[in-house]
């Protein structure tokens, strides 16, 4: 028994610190269309982050992590997105989650990618990039925002 109390004690003990990188690769991106230009996707995004209780950093261009010929045509707008980490308190242990989104756009069409990261440490790292329902969620609401903004008149 001592020893099983010993061993959860030194299990809980290597979750003090838990390095998480800023960057999600793309192995699961949930994608949308959305027939609008650049600047208001982008708007749209950052509000939709910020209501939801997500808070941005500034965005890079994604050929700073990736490369990919759609970064490098002419006449595309692109950026990435980063969330702040969310530190989820469970009765054991802590889960961390953030996301990642990228906007690219052409003419009046932009690719919006929702990528989702959670890293819950338990002795072993275990790392979940999938939340359908998350992601589409935000996908619905900034298309939501995108056809409210659209819908405005001009001043």
């Amino acid at each position: 028994m001592r020893y099983l109390i010993l061993s959860f004690i030194f299990l809980l003990s290597g979750c003090a610190s838990m390095p998480v990188t800023d960057y999600i690769k793309a192995d699961h991106p949930y994608e949308r269309k959305i027939y609008a230009g650049f600047e208001k996707v982008t708007s749209a995004v950052i509000f939709v982050m910020h209501q939801k209780g997500w808070s941005t950093s500034q965005g890079v261009d994604p050929a700073v992590y990736e490369q990919d010929e759609r970064y490098e045509s002419n006449g595309t707008e692109n950026v990435l997105i980063f969330t702040d980490i969310k530190k989820h308190f469970r009765v054991f242990y802590s889960t961390y989650t953030h996301l990642n989104i990228l906007v690219h756009g052409l003419g009046g069409v932009c690719n919006v990618e929702v990528r989702f990261c959670k890293l819950t440490p338990l002795g072993k790292q275990f790392v979940t990039v999938r939340n359908d329902r998350l992601a589409q969620s935000i996908l619905d609401s900034v298309e939501q925002e995108v056809r409210g903004q659209n819908l405005a008149p001009e001043q």
